[in-house]
């Protein structure tokens, strides 16, 4: 695993191996996965990326 960081781009958040992988890339929650399609401001780790 070579990202560091989730791919959100506005989210700061380290990767692990129980990230979410989606198109190739690596998030840290679901709603960074699909672009915060629900209309979430955050990923629910103190991080405000939505």
């Amino acid at each position: 695993m070579s990202q560091s960081t989730c791919a959100c781009s506005k989210c700061d958040c380290k990767v692990t191996d129980q990230s979410i992988e989606s198109q190739g890339k690596l998030y840290c929650s679901q709603s960074c996965a699909s672009g915060h399609a629900d209309g979430s401001k955050d990923c629910g780790h103190d991080c405000k990326c939505g």
